[in-house]
């Protein structure tokens, strides 16, 4: 059934800056947020990555510019892979310790939700399990704070959420509120250019899959298709010609303006499938989140496709690809876009899977080192609002059959 609730929607939005070497005003925001005059010390909690920043250069640049605006620094670089709870409560302590005035997030995805869970517990009090079995709630303000993505690819900047995992029980789990939501996000593209290209790969790919799930999502709505849709016009073309071109700021532009979009979609709709799976088999198999999503979506899109209203969208989207010339420009090898509605939705499947393809995100699971042994420990934890708001109904015995068919 389509989505009967099409014109209802609630949209929530930090305050976004977006432009090339905006990531310059970053300590004038700081104080402006905070509210405190210059020659007055505003103590800044800095998480990151534990050597990226640092290698690109970009970290002292950073630095000096808080250092010009008065605002000393306690640098947090302890995200490494995917954010724990064990991360996350140290940071707390960490951040209470030096009387943060201001959390500034400057990564990727697992770099924004760290900050964001250490500014919603500073204030709210407890640690991430708290959260995690429902005992507390984000009922105050966090900290101010601000983040600045260096990857196009989660849409965690504008999101309500922070996904952690907690390696004790083994789930990945959300916490959420929309006081956890960053106040300021800066979308500064130059601070993307030196992301490699394996994980500009993983980080685009888990875009799409993002902004084509909300856009076909039975939460889907006005608000998000237009999002979703933009999204899509931006990445699919921009996809598989910027992991070639790691330094064309044009395309980075773009891979982050679309990241931005697919993030406001799904934080006005919701996910699917696709996102359901991901969780398992990040926490259990501890495989790269946006890599994992590339390679299921094609096989989620071939189980969604039976629904008519799904095809209509997915043949919308096939339009987008041939306007976009994409496959004029990249050598994809594959047939020109047929006419009927079924069977554009068909290709545009087809499409998607040779985009990812050349850009060396594997097509099954056998690739990446799961068999079918791993199959149903899998399908018993994929559960949650994503796999809810799949366009179509699953039960244990589909979920088993997608990953059967992309093993």
């Amino acid at each position: 059934m389509e989505n009967l609730n099409f014109f209802n929607f609630l949209f929530r939005s930090p305050r976004i800056i977006f432009g090339r070497g905006k990531i310059s005003i970053l300590g004038e925001q700081a104080r402006i947020l905070y509210g405190k005059k210059k020659n007055k010390k505003l103590n800044a909690f800095l998480v990151t990555g534990k050597s990226s920043l640092k290698k690109s250069g970009n970290l002292n640049r950073i630095l000096n510019n808080l250092d010009k605006a008065n605002v000393p620094v306690f640098i947090y670089d302890e995200i490494e892979g995917e954010p724990t709870t064990l991360i996350i409560n140290r940071g707390k302590e960490l951040a209470i310790e030096n009387k943060t005035d201001v959390v500034i997030g400057i990564g990727g995805g697992s770099v924004i939700d760290s900050a964001k869970g250490i500014s919603g517990l500073v204030t709210n009090g407890g640690i991430v399990e708290d959260y995690h079995a429902g005992k507390r709630s984000f009922d105050k303000p966090g900290l101010p704070f601000i983040v600045a993505p260096t990857t196009s690819g989660t849409g965690s900047e504008v999101s309500n959420n922070a996904v952690i995992i907690d390696p004790a029980r083994a789930i990945k789990q959300s916490i959420r509120g929309d006081k956890m939501m960053a106040h300021i996000v800066i979308l500064d593209p130059e601070l993307v250019l030196s992301c490699p290209k394996k994980y500009t790969a993983f980080s685009g790919a888990d875009a799409l899959v993002q902004s084509i799930e909300a856009f076909v999502s039975k939460s889907s709505n006005y608000l998000s298709d237009i999002f979703a849709i933009e999204s899509i016009k931006l990445l699919l073309p921009s996809l598989p010609k910027v992991v070639n071109d790691l330094f064309n700021l044009e395309l980075r532009e773009k891979m982050m303006l679309g990241s931005f979009l697919d993030g406001l979609a799904f934080a006005t709709s919701k996910l699917g499938a696709v996102h359901g799976f991901a969780h398992p088999l990040g926490v259990k198999h501890n495989i790269n989140h946006g890599l994992v999503c590339g390679l299921l979506l094609p096989y989620v899109m071939e189980y969604n496709v039976e629904l008519e209203h799904v095809q209509k969208k997915y043949a919308y989207i096939a339009d987008i690809a041939v306007q976009s010339e994409i496959i004029d420009e990249v050598d994809l090898k594959i047939k020109d876009c047929p006419d009927s509605i079924n069977d554009k939705a068909v290709w545009i499947i087809e499409l998607i899977k040779k985009i990812f393809e050349y850009c060396e995100i594997p097509l099954h699971l056998k690739d990446i080192g799961i068999t079918e042994e791993d199959i149903d420990d899998i399908v018993k934890d994929t559960k949650g609002s994503s796999l809810n708001n799949n366009p179509r109904d699953t039960n244990k015995e589909s979920l088993k059959q997608i990953l059967l068919n992309a093993l």
